[in-house]
């Protein structure tokens, strides 16, 4: 349970006091102390998929827009803003776990901008997101959050979140199934903080839920905090994945993935699972070869357990110099499907850029489409391929309005795959 408002004010005291270290100390910026309230529904339906709320005066002259991007997974909103409870001046949109039974993933995705009372755009030197009480409800539900193109993350000493890059550029915080009551600012142990510098907008929020089979059907109050929250900071994640991506050849796996702004990585384990609770090693990764700024890796999976299966989950574990290590997102490859299909894409759902592997029987150029419901081509790339296994990675997409589209591969002028992708 979320203490009330008026709380935080002796919060923040007693952070001074202890002269704890701010996120953005270093940068001498201090974050602006937003307070979000009353919100106003300008455009769509009310908690659907496209609806855009003003919240007036976050600050002085600046506004709020929320505009509600996406649903993942089954979830639903039920309140942009409760203030019944937790933090009055925080945002605390209210977001219900699916009503179909079963182990998933699921989450509203938002995207905040700022602007002036003339409707100009406006970017703050740097400001704080702050989400606080990412805990469970004791039982079969994991509340989760995530950011993209955040300029720093902390966490507590103490935390009990899980906390992974993902692709997208996103950071995302995984809460035990623990219930942490009586959670307020100085709880820093299920807190996590977002830092932005020089920017107008938060691309995209998602907040959510990680369910096993036996859950049940629940509301769950998120409170995310636009203020200067202190705590004992820890700088984490020491990599940035631009890509983590495996496809399937025959009964192999190959996996690859991108990194930029490497700090004090020392290796990659693959970690392989057929049930997507247990993993084991069955690889380990040193380094990978420089692009710029950036590494490409690659490993392929050809063990003799593949056989027997049909489907197979992979995640990393990035451990740096200090053996502290984190986790990506894991990836689910099917087997099963290879005979019938000659092109996997991923990631499905996507939001920004995709890949899609394929094998081709000869070389020559091969053309991927994206097209929309309606038959219209809104991308297309044209590469040189080989005999043999290629890939093929379309970026540029995140302009592209959510919903199904068709990813369709032409070789040599020839259409010979389709699948249905999903954008985010």
């Amino acid at each position: 349970m979320k203490t009330n408002f008026t709380s935080l004010c002796k919060v923040l005291a007693c952070a001074s006091a202890f002269t704890l270290i701010s996120l953005f100390t270093s940068a001498q910026c201090i974050a602006p102390a937003m307070v979000w309230q009353h919100p106003v529904l300008v455009s769509g339906a009310a908690n659907q998929v496209n609806a855009q709320y003003k919240f007036a005066n976050v600050t002085s002259g600046v506004d709020a827009f929320v505009t509600i991007t996406g649903t993942t997974g089954g979830a639903t909103l039920t309140n942009i803003d409760d203030s019944t409870m937790g933090y009055n001046g925080a945002w605390q949109p209210i977001v219900k776990t699916p009503t179909t039974m079963g182990a998933s993933t699921s989450y509203m995705s938002f995207k905040v901008d700022f602007k002036n009372t003339d409707g100009s755009s406006h970017s703050f030197n740097c400001f704080q997101l702050s989400f606080i009480d990412v805990d469970g409800d004791g039982a079969h539900v994991r509340e989760m959050v995530a950011a993209k193109n955040s300029n720093a993350v902390t966490v507590g000493p103490l935390s009990v979140l899980t906390v992974q890059s993902t692709s997208g550029n996103f950071v995302q915080a995984t809460a035990p199934y623990t219930n942490f009551p009586n959670i307020d600012t100085s709880a820093w142990k299920t807190n996590i903080n977002f830092g932005y510098a020089n920017s107008n907008s938060v691309n995209e929020i998602r907040i959510g839920c990680i369910t096993d089979n036996n859950f049940t059907v629940q509301e769950r109050y998120a409170c995310g905090f636009f203020q200067q929250i202190t705590m004992p900071t820890i700088p984490i994640l020491p990599v940035n994945y631009v890509s983590f991506d495996a496809n399937a050849i025959d009964k192999n796996v190959i996996l690859k993935w991108t990194t930029e702004n490497e700090i004090n990585n020392n290796h990659f384990e693959v970690e392989r699972s057929f049930d997507g609770t247990h993993f084991s090693t069955v690889g380990l990764v040193l380094d990978g070869f420089a692009n710029g700024t950036q590494k490409n890796y690659m490993f392929k999976d050809n063990g003799k357990e593949l056989l027997a299966n049909n489907t197979v989950y992979y995640r990393l574990k990035q451990v740096d110099n200090n053996d502290k290590f984190t986790y990506t997102n894991t990836l689910v490859v099917k087997l099963g499907a290879i005979a019938e299909t000659k092109m996997q894409v991923s990631p499905n759902p996507f939001v920004e850029t995709l890949t899609a592997g394929f094998i081709a029987n000869t070389s020559g150029i091969a053309e991927m489409k994206i097209v929309s419901i309606t038959g219209q081509v809104v991308c297309a790339k044209q590469v040189s391929v080989s005999k043999g296994y290629n890939s093929v990675q379309v970026g540029g997409l995140a302009k592209l309005a959510p919903g199904m589209y068709v990813a369709r591969l032409t070789l040599d002028n020839a259409e010979v795959s389709t699948q249905k992708i999903i954008k985010n």
